[in-house]
């Protein structure tokens, strides 16, 4: 089942000089139910802004954005797709509304008129989900980044949406609130079979993605599997867009004629090649 349906969109704002800025130009995409999909791109490549589309945020001056069937054209149906999608954020701070944690989660279910009962249960299940039950009953605003982030998506887990954007998600937080943001993500695609669109410039982030587009001045320019879309370096480095580590060493290696995959994505298929190689 298609989740999201983008058809030849454009979107365009003027900029400080009054001239014309394309933000997004002429874009399609299809994103199926259940679907882990990585959009990457350099800073101004239009990514953020397709995140903001995808809700009606913003309405596209051509094409179409379909979420479930429903356009986000159909302002009568305007809530339906926002309680469908939920959004994560850069900065956390931004989306905590209350003190007591349990109380912030609360309020998403609170606003949809939910049944009191059913909010204590997706309150706790949310907290569960994100490994934040302990801290029910304390302030979000003494935690760590990383715990914040994992709070914001209780928060929109507690709406139980089918969709969830990461828009810059792990931009403001270190390597381990990265790794704690990016598990939750990969755990709620698996085994809740939630949509993910993960919006990032950390190459290595996109890695276990099922899908990786990217996008460039506001069109898409690659969209494929990550082996896939890895194996165009001189591509990827023209958009100031880094290889995975893991990957950089291995195209390094080959041109140095070692012989070695150049599929390899993450630090545990590198060791591996090159035991075979030292082998």
């Amino acid at each position: 089942m298609e989740a999201i349906k983008i058809d030849n969109i454009t979107l365009e704002y003027k900029s400080n000089n009054n001239s014309i800025v394309r933000a997004v130009d002429n874009v399609s995409l299809t994103v199926n139910e259940g679907e882990f999909i990585a959009l990457v791109g350099h800073n101004g490549s239009g990514k953020s802004t397709l995140a903001k589309l995808l809700n009606g945020l913003l309405i596209p001056r051509l094409g179409d954005v379909k979420i479930y069937g429903t356009s986000t054209r159909d302002k009568a149906k305007i809530f339906e797709i926002r309680k469908n999608i939920g959004m994560v954020f850069q900065n956390p701070d931004n989306q905590m509304i209350a003190s007591i944690v349990e109380d912030d989660i609360a309020f998403g279910p609170e606003n949809l008129g939910i049944e009191r009962n059913e909010i204590i249960r997706r309150v706790d299940w949310a907290l569960e989900k994100v490994g934040m039950s302990e801290h029910r009953k304390s302030t979000p605003f003494k935690m760590s980044g990383g715990q914040k982030q994992r709070l914001a998506i209780a928060g929109i887990l507690a709406i139980k949406p089918s969709i969830i954007v990461f828009d810059e998600s792990t931009a403001m937080l270190d390597p381990e609130g990265r790794r704690e943001v990016l598990a939750v993500a990969h755990e709620l695609n698996k085994n809740e079979n939630i949509t993910v669109i993960l919006i990032t410039h950390y190459m290595d982030e996109a890695v276990n993605a099922d899908r990786v587009v990217v996008m460039n001045r506001g069109k898409i320019v690659s969209d494929g599997t990550p082996s896939e879309v890895f194996a165009h370096k001189d591509l990827l480095e023209s958009l100031h867009l880094t290889l995975p580590l893991p990957t950089s060493i291995a195209h390094n290696l080959g041109r140095l004629g070692i012989p070695i995959s150049s599929d390899i994505l993450t630090e545990e298929q590198l060791e591996e090649e090159l035991c075979k190689v030292l082998k």
